[in-house]
């Protein structure tokens, strides 16, 4: 499935660009998770650079596109002994230097030139997808393979949460059900938190609390908003994430945490929002920025594997590669309420 522009999005016939030189791996892709950024790609591109290729992959448009994957490892280039052929796989996407000061000190999701499988090289929205073996995560016998598909997105949420030093019994408000939301929410619950979610799409609300979580519709007014989850959480909760990106949610956002409370930036916002800084002060409140993962996704599987994590509610549709375009033309339009869509790519 080949990105070629913005709302241009094709199923192709191509081999694969990238060579199996020393450190790298190709794998028969199992399943795929539709992504957040694979949309807002098709929208308005924004980590996909047409004019030029990726310094660190070589590669520019058309590429093929998907980063959320399990696989079976079908052949190792030179001095990869990470992982084996027919070891089964999921995959840190973050293409990373290992020179500049952020990968040095092991915050490779903040390398200089950073870049993304699925985004910088071809994905796994395809029967066959070739990776540095330094992204190859092993999936225990516990973790199947649907959900060694959503080991990335999990990773995202239990990013945020460490970025915002959560503690079990905290109470965390999610702001939005998506595929983050979700997982936030999930992850949240599994390290012992107390979580609240908002959403406001009346489907990924039911689903929500199908998934055994108390929620909120959100108050059109934001202090409306704010004042009512104070109210659940009697006088602020310790942890926000926003999830939804939506500048009155985070406007709310910085309302509702109790003093010394962490609002956590999980969603992009699409236009600048204001900040009371003399109330940030006042109440000690921080605000966090977080980005993807690092070092995360063995932490997830090893979640699931234990039985503390189960993230297949996570999953409400599942498609042949054939769909896949179609449905991130649905999915950018409204994504009505679903949470993770997972294209079947072989078996």
């Amino acid at each position: 499935m080949r990105w070629h522009a913005a709302g241009d999005v094709r199923l192709e016939e191509v081999e694969l660009e990238l060579p199996l030189g020393p450190g790298m791996v190709e794998a028969e892709v199992r399943f795929c998770g539709i992504c957040g950024s694979d949309l807002a790609e098709f929208r308005h591109p924004f980590a996909i650079r047409p004019e030029k290729a990726h310094p660190l992959t070589g590669q520019r448009p058309p590429l093929t596109l998907g980063h959320e994957f399990s696989a079976v490892v079908s052949a190792v280039g030179a001095g990869v002994d990470q992982v084996a052929v027919g070891g089964r796989v999921s995959a840190d996407a973050c293409w990373r230097c290992g020179r500049c000061a952020a990968c040095v000190s092991g915050r490779y999701n903040q390398c200089l030139y950073s870049g993304s499988i699925g985004l910088s090289s071809d994905g796994a929205f395809a029967a066959r997808v070739r990776f540095p073996a330094y992204c190859a995560v092993p999936l225990p016998e516990a973790v199947g393979d649907e959900v060694g598909a959503l080991l990335e997105p999990l990773a995202v949420g239990l990013h945020a949460l460490d970025r915002a030093d959560a503690r079990a019994g905290e109470r965390v408000v999610v702001i939005g059900y998506g595929p983050v939301g979700a997982a936030t929410a999930l992850i949240a619950r599994s390290l012992g938190l107390e979580p609240l979610v908002c959403e406001l799409a009346p489907g990924r609300r039911t689903r929500a609390e199908a998934h055994g979580f108390e929620t909120h519709e959100p108050e059109p007014e934001g202090r409306d908003f704010a004042r009512a989850v104070r109210a659940w959480s009697g006088g602020g909760a310790e942890i926000v994430v926003d999830c939804s990106g939506a500048v009155p949610a985070l406007e709310a956002a910085m309302e509702m945490t109790a003093r010394g409370g962490r609002i956590v930036i999980a969603g992009i916002p699409k236009r600048p929002v204001p900040v009371d800084p003399g109330r940030m002060v006042v109440y000690e409140r921080s605000l966090i920025g977080t980005l993807g993962y690092a070092n995360d996704l063995p932490r997830v599987a090893r979640m699931i594997a234990s039985g503390s994590l189960e993230p297949s509610v996570m999953i409400t549709r599942r498609i042949p590669l054939s769909e896949v375009a179609d449905e991130i033309a649905r999915l950018a339009e409204d994504p009505r309420d679903e949470v993770k869509v997972l294209a079947e790519i072989g078996r």
